[in-house]
């Protein structure tokens, strides 16, 4: 009895060891792999983000002052500095006049004239009279101006000794600019202190137009005699940048950095935080407060706003009569073509990578769950009916367990009692790994057969490629193609096509013989197209194609037709990699089109692109091996650091160009198994 308690005690002690030694670390590295799945996948987004943040600044960033939307606002500045520049050398000339009139001219008092009360002071009078007639010639000039500037409301002089004149002339305009007392406005004082034109404003004015004043002193032998002014409206401006087209927003801020004028709807999205307030400099983000102090300071050129939600651009040109300043506004993403390919490939990629380690997470929760209540069954079972049977003969387990370690299968334990499960398990174990060796063995044959199929498809990539480049003056044409042993295809071709040259460069996804096939049969396609000098029609009927012969199938394929006599190429993209071109200047150019891949769409109508092609300009076709090449970090050799590369080496021929980007892998990847085909093909226009 004594016996029995002791086994029974030791199997639910077993049991208990059991339980504890499998479940509770299954539990721990459960719950552990799962928080660090969660913490990986909310890192990668993070970082993702921030990096396509980071390099929409940096392609924004490059040869900033040279960027189309900073020719449009330095045009634009231009345009409005004329429209000041004229009223102030009008108004100037009214003052030039009115200094120099002879006092002597014989005329009648010009209309619009209000002499301030004098009473009984015949000097006074008399002087005045003599002010009014010296006003004659100015005022003929003022009124010949004023019928043909359409943008001035008001033109008036002002003496020192209280004749005011106006025009045009109405009782209504002389009261209430009487009545104000014109010698007490601050432009009157403060052009007499400033002693040169002087601008004032903006305001509405009465009939709800923006309005802005220009004040001239005049002087006569050395003596302050008054002032000249214009009041001017400002809506033929606000007209024009309302009627400006396009995603950009214009504006325009005074010396302060207050926004003075705007079109009148306000812009939404991601620009709506930068013109929150009224002035920029006091704007929340530090970004909007250097882009106010460069403005202020007669600057011009182009910067990049951080704003809470997306970052802005803003090119800016000064309007230098008046000192004020003329900006354009942009959502950053839709700025350049490197730009918005690098951030959506970007965001594409953190999509993809976050969409995948979340459902690896559900998978991992899951089979955690399944595997922790079956470990959790057998354990109470296995160990229930253990404890009942432990008893003895343990040098019979022993020397079973000695055949095995010499790799001998084939023997059966024999024990009885209450090791006899222990001794059934002991014969199951021997039987399954001899089961598990011959299927080793079976698995060795397969990929024995495995082998040949890849060195099939590594034949079969090895003739997806041109033997021999075509030659053209002045034109260099080489390529580089690195087979891998994984997945995918990729295909290129080169051909004369009449004095023209034809170029494509297309990839396959997939495996096995199906997706060799397709690329064999679209390098086909691409070689006996009908229409080769229409890259649309080309496009167009290897879709058909592909459609008829091969559906399920895809193929991303970037089209172009060079013609090295006229220097143009036209092209179309259907969902590859855009190739860039370099100019001489290192300037990128993107060739993108937007496109969807070949095979998805019954139909495709894709519209041709047709760009110049300069001397020194060199042009970058590549696949996906390329730039996702690894480094042993197992990070992406990527498309800045290529596009870098060719714009340090663009001086160079293809050759060494193509050398310096083929070496830069080999280091980058440090000689490691490419995952996928490295191709890339270089045009070089000498």
């Amino acid at each position: 009895m004594a016996y029995m308690t002791g086994v029974v005690g030791l199997g639910l002690k077993l049991l208990a060891l059991l339980v504890a030694f499998a479940l509770v670390p299954m539990a721990i590295m459960g719950i552990m792999s799962l928080a660090e799945m969660n913490r990986a996948s909310i890192d990668v987004q993070n970082n993702i983000s921030s990096l396509s943040t980071s390099l929409n600044r940096s392609a924004l960033t490059v040869a900033p002052n040279d960027a189309d939307q900073v020719q449009l606002a330095i045009a634009k500045s231009r345009q409005y500095n004329e429209f000041f520049r004229r009223i102030a050398s009008e108004n100037e000339l009214i003052a030039s006049y009115a200094a120099m009139s002879d006092q002597n001219e014989s005329c009648k008092a010009p209309p619009g004239i209000w002499v301030a009360p004098s009473g009984s002071n015949q000097t006074a009078s008399a002087k005045r009279e003599v002010t009014i007639r010296s006003l004659c010639s100015p005022a003929r000039i003022m009124q010949n101006l004023l019928s043909a500037e359409q943008s001035v409301s008001l033109s008036y002089i002002g003496t020192e000794d209280g004749v005011l004149l106006t025009w045009p002339y109405s009782n209504e305009t002389i009261s209430n600019t009487a009545l104000f007392g014109y010698k007490d406005m601050q432009y009157y004082s403060q052009a007499k202190i400033a002693k040169k034109t002087i601008w004032t404003g903006p305001y509405v004015n009465d009939l709800g137009q923006t309005t802005i004043t220009i004040t001239t002193p005049i002087y006569r032998a050395g003596e302050f005699a008054g002032i000249v002014g214009m009041d001017v409206s400002l809506e033929s401006i606000n007209a024009d940048l309302s009627s400006m087209k396009g995603r950009g927003y214009p504006f325009v801020i005074d010396s302060s950095g207050r926004i003075v004028l705007q079109p009148s709807a306000k812009p939404d999205g991601s620009l709506k935080e930068l013109f929150a307030s009224d002035n920029l400099t006091e704007a929340n983000s530090p970004d909007a407060k250097r882009l106010a102090q460069k403005m202020i300071k007669g600057n011009f050129g182009s910067i990049v706003v951080g704003l809470k939600d997306a970052d802005g651009y803003v090119a800016f040109s000064p309007i230098t009569t008046i000192g004020w300043s003329f900006g354009i506004a942009y959502p950053a993403e839709e700025m350049s073509l490197p730009a918005r390919f690098i951030d959506a490939g970007i965001k594409n990629v953190a999509k993809s990578t976050t969409r995948g380690l979340n459902d690896a997470r559900n998978r991992t929760q899951l089979y955690a769950q399944i595997i922790f209540v079956l470990t959790a069954a057998i354990v109470l079972v296995f160990g229930f009916f253990l404890s009942r049977r432990i008893n003895g003969q343990i040098d019979s387990l022993a020397s079973a367990a000695e055949r095995l370690s010499r790799g001998e299968f084939d023997f059966e334990v024999k024990v009885s009692g209450d090791m006899e499960p222990l001794g059934e398990a002991f014969n199951k174990m021997a039987h399954g790994l001899k089961s598990y060796a011959a299927q080793l063995e079976g698995e060795a044959e397969e990929r024995g057969g495995s082998g040949k199929e890849s060195a099939f498809l590594t034949g079969i990539k090895r003739n997806l490629v041109p033997a021999t480049m075509p030659e053209k003056d002045g034109y260099e044409i080489l390529a580089l193609y690195n087979p891998s042993e994984k997945n995918g295809f990729d295909i290129y071709d080169v051909a004369e096509a009449n004095d023209k040259i034809a170029l494509a460069m297309a990839g396959v996804e997939g495996d096995g013989v199906q997706a060799a096939m397709l690329a064999v049969m679209s390098r086909t396609l691409i070689r006996a197209a009908s229409d080769k000098l229409d890259p649309s029609k080309a496009i167009a009927d290897i879709n058909s194609q592909i459609i008829q012969h091969a559906h399920g199938m895809s193929l991303a394929c970037f089209y172009a037709l060079l013609d090295p006599v006229n220097h143009t190429m036209e092209y179309v993209n259907a969902g590859f990699n855009p190739p860039f071109i370099v100019d001489r200047g290192g300037m990128v150019d993107t060739l993108g089109g937007g496109g969807i891949a070949l095979g998805m769409l019954d139909r495709m109508d894709l519209q041709k692109e047709r760009i110049p092609i300069q001397p020194g300009d060199v042009m970058v076709m590549y696949s996906n091996g390329v730039v996702e090449t690894e480094n042993i970090y197992r990070k992406h050799f990527g498309v800045e650091r290529l596009i870098n590369l060719v714009i340090s080496n663009r001086e160079y021929p293809a050759s060494k160009i193509l050398s310096a980007v083929h070496k830069e892998l080999k280091e980058y990847s440090k000689n490691q198994s490419a995952q996928s085909d490295v191709t890339i093909v270089i045009i070089k226009r000498s």
